[in-house]
Order: structure tokens, then C-alpha cells, then sequence
């Protein structure tokens, strides 16, 4: 089939869905019109925007607080790549949430959902160029990516379409498209001058304010997304062969629906169920105010007293009659004025007052709104009491909260398969920590298998807050705590008798932390736990020794420390008595040496020659007198 017959041929489907479409739309416009009361009132009018009222109640229930994503191995044996691979894919969603304002977008599509029946988000792959100067070449330029990201555009209602030909469930769609509103000007940049020749009539110029549509179509079957005109009807603006790679192909994923049957996918806005009750309740408050504006006081007053026609006109009067004799004649004032009844406009405002919160609460009993504002209850009712209610109406609208946490939980499923196709792999080792990347064998490993099995093995789950379970979830995990302190203390003396009995009491315990709202900040701390315990169950067992030997052994070991410290105080001893002799030794040595210097100085005293005076007489030497024992010979003393 040739482009021109293909183009004719999706041109008439897009054509026959949107005729079955129609009527969506002008709910769609309607329901946003009275949301925000854009027709307004008219004097005689009363509004009483009720619908307004019930969504902002709703809209915290469904969503308020942008949740975190966590990817977890599905089976927990798994080794060290299949675990940083996780980590790896875990870090990129919460980084790539970060680059867009991700919380308003889901709320666009919760408002939608509430207001118009439908909420719908389109997932787009982003990565960003820039031109670096060749190597080679430097006067020539060459594009490199320097950044991706995957984003999550908003999808007005009003403009998107799927397959509605024999089909009443979503899985059943073959194909989803949205319309694209743009300038003939952004056309011809998008898709090319040759592309758009049809677009432009003959004279044209102000290609910048004239407004096209372009289809945007993303066909399962084929595995092609087609952009086209309807003014262009012989070709395409351009084809692509399957962009995401995803395994559901759709860039989008199953709307969030209103009430639905399943005969049809268009949904039916919970306006259309309560548009009665609306119109009703503006025609109280219609009646309401009329009967307000009729209920003053009117009456009559006998026209020869002149001068009480304005004695209601102020607060205090005092008024001088002419002829008060008559007025006591008359009975007073009772008997000169007469006013108009009004008792039967106040009980039409009762009675009307009554309606309207009869209507009221019928608005809020549909919508379910009734059911979440259980906490203004009766004084008299108790604490238990309250609570069951609020559960209750907890219960009744959870399905809606379980199918908004399910679209956000497909949207962030949608994206992490798309990081794992289309994501570089620089980008996804740009999101391991230092540590991490040190060991590249591994980092390489976690890598491959995000690119090659994708989300296989993988197991995607959201963390969100819900404000009107918090109490209950705090209580559950202060019950799941309890549960698992009394496990583990009934565990550990059984599982030292019998081994064998480990794996069973690691299942339980963690099968208890597994249902735990957030439980999932012990399970790494069980799992390195159990880990610790089974290696240590797993060592070889050492012989025990008899307790006697032990105590001899222990006593044999302190005697032998007791003979190494005495040892230790003898060679202490023993080199102190050494030192101190190798100090005497050195004393008498240098005394010594410092003698037999003296020595050496007086002798060379001794032996030094006289001094001569040439041509002088020596000086006259008076010599000792010397007294002699003759008989010895032996010399006493010098005079």
C-alpha cells in the first residue's frame, strides 16, 4: 500500500473516532465551564457551586504528595550485578523526576480525571545536542549528545483519541493518537519546507497565526508513529519505526477513567451523574434568593395620622400626632398600621433550606465526598465510631486511589524502560557512586543487564504518603516491629538447636516486613542478618575441650606469663647493675687520665732550662744551708 492510500486510510479513522468522540467533548467543556462557574449569575440568579466544593475535597485524597520510586530484585538471591543494577536504575528515575516538575504534571491529570473523567500523560524522550569543533577538522562542526532525559507531557483531553472500532477495553486498543496545535511557521521547522508545501495556501505569508492540526498517531500493529494533515492528504509529515522500543509500544500508559462500562472506552465524567441534582440545587438557591428579596416589611397606615408614614425609617422615633386622643381611641399604632403577613415566605426558606441540604447531601452520597467527611460526626457518637466510619469511606473510594497509584506506577514503569533502552551507557554509569565505579568489572556487568534484560527481574514500587491512612500505617508498623522482636527472641534459641529450621524463620520474618507499609527499611539489615548467621552455622565445627583442661590450660598460661615477667624484671636488674658499672669504670678512667696529665705539667715545669742574661754578672744564689748527719749521711732539712 502506497503512501497516499495509507494516509486516506487514517484519515478516515481518526475522522470515525472522533465523530464517537464528540459528545465526549462537549462534556469535557461543559464540566470545565461549570467547574469554574464561567456562566456566572444574573440578579435574580443563585449559584451554589457544590461540584466545585466536592473535587478540591477529592483531589488530596487521590493525590498530594509526589511519591518516590524503588526498583528491588524480584528474586532476592540474585548476585551483586542484578542488586547495582537496581541501585543504578532506582538513582536514574528519582534523578530524571528531578528535571521536570513532575507532581504538577500529575496533578493536571488528576484534575482532568475528576472534572472531565480522564487523565492522561505522554511520555517523551529528550536527549539535548550540542556542536563541538571535529578533531580532525576543526573548521567543521560535529553534533554530540551532551544530556537526555525522559518527560512526562500533559495530555488534554480534549485532543486525544484511540481506536474505538470494536473495542470496549483498553487492552483491546490498537492504536492512541493526540492532536498537536501549531503555527504553519512551527510545521515547517518541525517537519521540513518540502514536507508542508500542502499546508500553505497560494499568497500566504503570515505563516505565524495561522493555527493547523497535526495527528500524532502511534499505531501497535505496524509498530510505526505517523504525523499527518488532513490538508495534506498524499503523504505523511514523517514516519518512525517504533522510537521508546518499549514492550507496550504506547508512549502512554492506561488512562486514569471515570466510570466506564465495557462496551466502550470513552469514559463518562461524574458530572453527567450528578448534573441533575446540580441544576436542581441552583434552582433553590434560585428560589432562595427571590423569597430573600420579597421578605421585607410592607404594610398600611390610616392616611390621617400623615406623619407616621416614615416612623420605621430610623432606628428610635418619636413621632407628634396631632390628635392623640383618636390614636388611643383606635388601639395605638396596632390599630392605625397594618402590615403585610410575611410568615409564609419564611416558611418557603425553611422549607426550601431543608431541600438544599437535602441535595446537598445526595451530591455528596454519589460523589462518595459524604463518605470521606466522616470526621464531622455527632457529639455523641465515640471514638471507635468515628473511626469505622472513616474507614468505611476510606474502603468505598480506595479503588480510585488504587487506580491513581496504579497510573503513576505505569508511568514510572514506562520511563525506567525507556532509561534502560535509550539511556547511553555514560549516562547510566554517571549514577553509581565512587566506591561503585571502582570496581568496573561489576559496574560493567550491572550495566549489560539493564541494557539487555531491561526491567526483567525487576520488581517497580512507589512510595507515597496516603494523610488519611497515617495513623493506621504508624500503628502497623509499631505492631510489625513488636511482631518481629517477639520472632527473632522465639528464633534465635530454636535456630542454635536446629539449624535446619533457619531458612523457615528468615521466610516468616520476612514475610512480615514485606506487608509492613514501610517495611522496607529493614529488609537489607534481615537480609545481611540472616546472611551473617547462616555463614556462621555454615563454618566447620571446632572439638570442644573438657572445661577441666580449659581451667589447667588457662592456669599453665597465666604461670607461663608470670615467669616471662619475672624473667623480664632479672635481665631489668641485671642491665642496670651494668650500666652502673660501666659508669664507675668510666669515672676512674677519666680520673686517671686527669692524674696523669697533672703529672705530665709538673714535670715539664721541672725540666725547663734556666734563663741567661748575656754581659751581666750573675745575680749572687744564697745557697741553703745544709745540716748533715755525718754518720748516715742522710739529709735533714734546708735552713
Amino acid at each position: 500500500m502506497n503512501n497516499a492510500k495509507l494516509v486516506e486510510e487514517w484519515i478516515k479513522k481518526i475522522s470515525a473516532a472522533e465523530k464517537q468522540y464528540d459528545k465526549y467533548y462537549t462534556l469535557v467543556r461543559d464540566t470545565r465551564e461549570f467547574y469554574k462557574d464561567n456562566a456566572g449569575s444574573t440578579k435574580t440568579e443563585g449559584r451554589y457551586n457544590i461540584f466545585w466544593s466536592s473535587v478540591e475535597t477529592l483531589k488530596p485524597f487521590l493525590y498530594f504528595k509526589q511519591p518516590k520510586p524503588y526498583i528491588e530484585r524480584a528474586n532476592p538471591s540474585v548476585g551483586e550485578a542484578q542488586k547495582l543494577a537496581c541501585r543504578i536504575l532506582s538513582r536514574a528515575l528519582l534523578w530524571n523526576l528531578q528535571q521536570f516538575d513532575f507532581d504538577s504534571v500529575i496533578k493536571y491529570a488528576r484534575n482532568d480525571f475528576l472534572i472531565s473523567g480522564c487523565g492522561i500523560l505522554w511520555e517523551h524522550y529528550e536527549p539535548q545536542f550540542a556542536e563541538f569543533p571535529d578533531v580532525c577538522n576543526p573548521s567543521v562542526s560535529i553534533e554530540l549528545k551532551t544530556g537526555e532525559k525522559v518527560v512526562s507531557q500533559y495530555v488534554n483531553p480534549e485532543h486525544f483519541i484511540a481506536d474505538c472500532d470494536k473495542v470496549g477495553i483498553w487492552e483491546d486498543v490498537n492504536w492512541v493518537a493526540r492532536k498537536i496545535y501549531m503555527s504553519k511557521q512551527e510545521a515547517i521547522d518541525t517537519f521540513g519546507a518540502s514536507r508542508c508545501v500542502e499546508l500553505v495556501n497560494e499568497g500566504e505569508k503570515d505563516y505565524y497565526h495561522k493555527e493547523i492540526c497535526i495527528y500524532e498517531i502511534w499505531d501497535k500493529v505496524s509498530q510505526k508513529v505517523y504525523w499527518l494533515a488532513k490538508e495534506k492528504s498524499n503523504d505523511f509529515l514523517k514516519v518512525c519505526d517504533n522510537p521508546l522500543k518499549t514492550e507496550g509500544f504506547f508512549p502512554c500508559p492506561k488512562p486514569i477513567f471515570a466510570t466506564m462500562t465495557n462496551d466502550s472506552i470513552i469514559p463518562v465524567p461524574d458530572y453527567c451523574l450528578i448534573k441533575e441534582l446540580l441544576n436542581e440545587l441552583n434552582g433553590i438557591n434560585t428560589r432562595m434568593k427571590l423569597t430573600m428579596q420579597a421578605l421585607k416589611i410592607s404594610g398600611a397606615y390610616d392616611n390621617s395620622f400623615p406623619e407616621l408614614a416614615n416612623i420605621m425609617s430610623k432606628d428610635i422615633t418619636l413621632v407628634a400626632t396631632k390628635d392623640f386622643e383618636r390614636l388611643k381611641d383606635a388601639g395605638g399604632l396596632r390599630g392605625i398600621i397594618d402590615f403585610v403577613p410575611i410568615e409564609q415566605y419564611i416558611s418557603a426558606l425553611e422549607q426550601l433550606a431543608l431541600r438544599r441540604q437535602d441535595i446537598i447531601a445526595q451530591i455528596y452520597e454519589v460523589t462518595g465526598v459524604s463518605d470521606i467527611m466522616r470526621g464531622s460526626s455527632n457529639t455523641t457518637e465515640t471514638a471507635t465510631a468515628v473511626s469505622q466510619k472513616t474507614n468505611f469511606g476510606t474502603l468505598r473510594n480506595q479503588d480510585r486511589q488504587n487506580d491513581m497509584q496504579r497510573f503513576i506506577c505505569d508511568i514510572f514503569r514506562l520511563k525506567a524502560e525507556i532509561i534502560c533502552e535509550l539511556f547511553s551507557v555514560d549516562t547510566l554509569l554517571s549514577f553509581l557512586t565512587a566506591e561503585e565505579a571502582a570496581d568496573k568489572k561489576l559496574s560493567s556487568a550491572a550495566v549489560h543487564i539493564l541494557k539487555d534484560d531491561k526491567m526483567r527481574g525487576m520488581v517497580l514500587h512507589i512510595e507515597s504518603d496516603n494523610v488519611f491512612n497515617l495513623k493506621a500505617e504508624n500503628a502497623e508498623l509499631h505492631e510489625g516491629i513488636k511482631i518481629i522482636n517477639e520472632m527473632i527472641a522465639t528464633a534465635l534459641p530454636i535456630v542454635s538447636q536446629q539449624p535446619l529450621l533457619l531458612p523457615l524463620y528468615r521466610q516468616m520474618i520476612g514475610a512480615v516486613c514485606g506487608s509492613l507499609a514501610k517495611g522496607r527499611i529493614f529488609e537489607n539489615v534481615l537480609e545481611k542478618v540472616f546472611n551473617d548467621i547462616s555463614a556462621e552455622f555454615n563454618h566447620p565445627d571446632t572439638p570442644q575441650k573438657d572445661i577441666a583442661q580449659e581451667i589447667q590450660e588457662q592456669k599453665l598460661e597465666i604461670e607461663r606469663e608470670k615467669n616471662r615477667l619475672k624473667s623480664r624484671e632479672l635481665d631489668i636488674k641485671s642491665e642496670i647493675e651494668n650500666a652502673k658499672l660501666k659508669l664507675t669504670d668510666k669515672e676512674m678512667n677519666l680520673q686517671n687520665k686527669l692524674k696523669s696529665e697533672e703529672i705530665s705539667d709538673r714535670r715539664k715545669e721541672v725540666n725547663k732550662e734556666p734563663i741567661i742574661i748575656k754581659d751581666k754578672q750573675p745575680l749572687p744564689v744564697k745557697m741553703p744551708k745544709l745540716n748533715t748527719n755525718i754518720s748516715t749521711g742522710l739529709v735533714r732539712s734546708f735552713d
